[in-house]
């Protein structure tokens, strides 16, 4: 596949899903009207969108309880940066933990992959609303009884950043090991990795220099999965830690259908532009889309 041709068919994914958001945000903003009534109020709305999109500076969004009027893209860069912030600090995390254990559990023996690999599916079936609470818990607990506060289970008014950023990135970090690891396995049986063992290197030494760089391309093809899975997780996090971050933002926009039409393309842009450099990344690596 060539780049010329994959920029192209990404640019109209990206003009297809900007327009499918703009009709499913109108056509749930005009239920409340009548049969004859909702194509002309869908149509009109969708104008809204439009207009908002070349005038970002004229949308506008009320908050806090006496409803002030605020400027959107004013309002809307704070709680995005800190929401950006914690997401991609556990997009780090993730793969840093994901690989890094995945390296280690290759290292142990049958026995003691077995277990580990069972222990890790115990935790993934954890619901990530549990999950998060049960370490909310234990924080709190845990400084009842030492008086030693690790880090604030609760944002307040203050940013905290260490404990969402590792609640976020453990239950994704378990499902890219796990995806790893089977890429790896499945790797370890190829012709090359026996001629490199038959010449007597470690299997420490093939998994860095050979294994994983083949793992690491696999892996690209999964990307979308694992944003969207720490999305998802930093949506629950947000609730239950009361972080004043960018999904508390767009449960404020709801009110106003434009202004959360922007902020739904605000949250999917940039996760759209991220998978497609890893796309063309495994493009010039193997020379086709990893989601084909």
């Amino acid at each position: 596949m060539s780049i010329r041709y994959y920029l192209w068919k990404k640019f109209y994914q990206l003009l297809f899903t900007i327009i499918l958001i703009g009709i499913i945000v109108a056509f749930s903003v005009s239920l409340h009207t009548t049969k004859t009534e909702l194509f002309h109020t869908v149509l009109k709305q969708l104008s809204t969108f439009g207009h908002s999109l070349l005038h970002l500076n004229e949308i506008t969004i009320k908050v806090g309880p006496f409803s002030k009027i605020t400027p959107l893209w004013g309002y809307l860069k704070e709680p995005f940066i800190y929401s950006f912030i914690i997401l991609s600090s556990s997009f780090i995390c993730t793969i840093t933990l994901g690989i890094f254990f995945s390296y280690v559990t290759y290292q142990l023996s049958p026995k003691i992959r077995k277990v580990v690999k069972e222990c890790l599916f115990l935790l993934q079936s954890i619901p990530d609303v549990m999950f998060i609470f049960a370490v909310q818990l234990f924080i709190i607990w845990l400084y009842k009884k030492t008086n030693i506060l690790i880090v604030d289970p609760v944002a307040g008014l203050e940013k905290v950043y260490v404990l969402p950023i590792l609640v976020v990135s453990i239950l994704p970090g378990i499902m890219l090991f796990q995806m790893s690891f089977i890429a790896i396995e499945e790797e370890s049986k190829k012709t090359y990795v026996e001629f490199a063992k038959a010449k007597g290197l470690s299997n420490g030494w093939i998994l860095l220099r050979h294994i994983l760089r083949n793992v690491v391309v696999t892996l690209f093809s999964h990307s979308h999965y694992l944003f969207w899975l720490l999305v998802s997780n930093l949506l629950v996090v947000e609730s239950l830690f009361n972080i004043h971050g960018f999904f508390q933002l767009l449960y404020t926009a709801l009110k106003t259908p434009n202004a959360f039409y922007i902020c739904l393309l605000a949250l999917f842009i940039p996760f759209f532009f991220i998978e497609m450099i890893f796309n063309l990344v495994a493009i010039k690596l193997t020379g086709k889309e990893q989601s084909e």
